[in-house]
């Protein structure tokens, strides 16, 4: 009787101790599915962001792909000259030809801004090539004329001097806000062709619309085309010419649009670079969440089998009871001599505070396994702080390394942006667009450091030299003015003295034969014979000329005048008159 109640109480801790396991066990299953839910998720947003990530870098490798070939189609363009004429390209292949350097449109290039202006501007002379000297021009030339290729113009660079806008109406057109500049100081270029591209833009104004054109060159008397932003132009007398712009094949504006694909070619590279890299590290993150999702299917199969196997102990225990608690029934009502009342709830008690004892072990176990978990996470995340906060100092680091780096090319720069300013008179835009670096910089250095040293034994700069300069330029100038009006006077002069010479000469034959013919009918008259005559001692210079009178009175020979006797002399004098 005892034994079956003890068996009895001791199943009834078993059954409480699996079901509280139970419970326990189904908690865990949800946590589980829970988190498998979550990382689920997770790894679905996941692949949709590598979805469109591929996507974006497909389209960018079309777009790539695109620019490219536009890219090539327009080097393709620059290469052929499309809008250069037969004779020009015909010269510039010929490898025979010496001195040949480039077309004067195939040397410049500028900013987007001032493309229009240029492209405008040199609508006409683009084509005019360059070469080193005349001779070289003359060979080309020759050329052109044997194989009848055409015409072209020449600029040898020991023939073409520079021309600039004149000091006076620079100075009227920088007091104006929409001037933007001389074409020539606006356009970049090897120096080396600076009095071709001056001799051909340095004589052209740009302003930044029709209306300011219209009123700069109101100021300057017409003196200077002016080119505005968008291509319009006034020319050299007042007259105006503009309107649309068509799809100009120039080199000047393929070159600008091939610097412009050439800069998008750059940043579809360089993003789809980061989306590449964006691709790898969602790739990672998938493989973490696939593995996370794996595990955690793992363990959720593990305790479903485990849930089973408890819930199949939990029944046969549930059985067990039932089998135990009839067979205390029977021997309850078969036995009068039945456990005390007492004795029962001892043993009631007992196997309760056993079932409890093993419910609380099974629940220190699970608390200590969850401990074990946390330890474990908290060990992993200490580490991985610890290795994210190594490199947190390596980054804070870094940046503070960057931080006086910066602060040191900083300075170094406001040093020489003021040496810049101080030294040279020049911005940094203005340096930029002017005075291309086309040697190593080091040699740069080299040559500067020499510069510097010639001019430290040339001495003391007169500070005062500029000062000196203009008002001894402008005194040069007015006498310059001078000389050549007085040059230009002493042509008149010149020229009216010798028309007056003409008209002199041509008097004084006339009336020098008028008096010979009378001279010689007076003589006649007064000698009652005989002949005379008058000569010129210098027939080839009239003005010059001294005359000789030529005597004979009858009976002598003819004589000149002083071989006369005074009386002879007197007569012949007389008939002159």
């Amino acid at each position: 009787m005892r034994e079956a109640l003890e068996a009895r109480e001791k199943l009834t801790g078993n059954i409480k101790v699996l079901e509280k396991e139970l419970e326990e066990i189904t908690l865990e299953e949800e946590s589980y599915e829970k988190e498998i839910e979550t990382v689920e998720k997770e790894l679905h947003n996941t692949k949709l962001k590598k979805n469109m990530l591929s996507g974006d870098y497909s389209t960018h490798d079309q777009k790539l792909i695109s620019t490219r070939h536009e890219i090539e189609s327009i080097k393709l363009e620059i290469e052929e000259n499309v809008d250069m004429p037969n004779s020009v390209k015909k010269v510039l292949r010929n490898t025979k030809l010496t001195g040949i350097h480039n077309t004067i449109g195939n040397i410049l290039s500028t900013d987007p801004e001032y493309v229009k202006a240029l492209n405008t501007a040199i609508s006409y002379n683009k084509n005019f090539i360059i070469t080193k000297d005349e001779d070289s021009a003359k060979r080309a030339i020759s050329y052109l004329k044997e194989e009848s290729l055409g015409r072209a113009t020449f600029f040898p660079m020991d023939v073409i001097k520079e021309r600039y806008v004149d000091n006076e109406s620079l100075n009227i057109l920088r007091n104006h806000p929409d001037f933007v500049g001389i074409l020539s100081d606006l356009v970049i270029y090897n120096r080396e062709y600076e009095s071709i591209i001056k001799n051909q833009l340095g004589n052209i104004v740009i302003a930044t619309n029709i209306d300011s054109a219209t009123e700069l060159s109101h100021k300057i008397k017409a003196r200077y085309k002016i080119v505005t932003l968008d291509g319009d132009q006034i020319n050299v007398g007042g007259s105006l010419s503009g309107g649309s712009q068509y799809n100009s094949k120039s080199t000047i504006v393929l070159k600008q649009n091939l610097k412009h694909l050439e800069e998008k070619e750059s940043i579809l590279k360089k993003e789809q670079a980061e989306i590449t890299k964006e691709i790898e590290e969602v790739d990672k993150e998938v493989n973490v969440l696939e593995q996370k999702l794996f595990t955690l299917s793992k363990e959720k199969v593990l305790i479903k089998e485990k849930y089973q196997s408890k819930a199949g102990d939990l029944q046969g225990y549930k059985n067990r009871f039932e089998t135990i608690s009839k067979e205390y029934s029977s021997l309850e009502s078969i036995n009068s001599n039945s456990v005390d009342e007492k004795e029962a709830s001892l043993i009631k008690l007992f196997h309760e505070k056993v079932a409890l004892k093993e419910q609380l072990e099974l629940k220190i176990k699970n608390i200590s396994k969850e401990i074990d978990t946390l330890k474990e996470k908290l060990e992993k995340s200490s580490a991985d702080n610890k290795l994210k906060m190594s490199k947190l100092r390596e980054l804070e680091k870094e940046a503070q390394e960057l931080e006086i780096n910066i602060n040191r090319n900083d300075v170094k720069l406001d040093t020489m942006l003021e040496t810049l300013s101080v030294d040279y008179e020049l911005t940094f835009e203005r340096a930029k667009e002017n005075y291309e670096l086309d040697i190593d910089p080091d040699e740069a250095r080299e040559k500067v450091e020499t510069y510097r040293a010639n001019i430290k034994r040339i001495g003391m700069v007169n500070l005062d030299a500029i000062e000196e300069y203009e008002k001894v330029n402008t005194r040069y100038e007015f006498l310059t003015n001078q000389r050549e009006d007085l040059l230009n006077a002493e042509d008149t002069l010149l020229e009216i003295m010798n028309e007056m010479d003409e008209v002199m000469k041509e008097e004084f034959k006339i009336t020098f034969d008028k008096i010979k013919e009378e001279f010689k009918k007076v003589f006649k008259e007064l000698f009652k014979g005989g002949t005379a005559d008058l000569r010129l001692t210098d027939p080839e210079d009239l003005l010059t000329t001294g005359v000789d009178i030529v005597a004979s009175p009858p009976g002598k020979k003819l004589t000149t005048i002083s071989l006369l006797s005074g009386g002879e002399k007197t007569l012949t004098a007389i008939s002159r008159f």
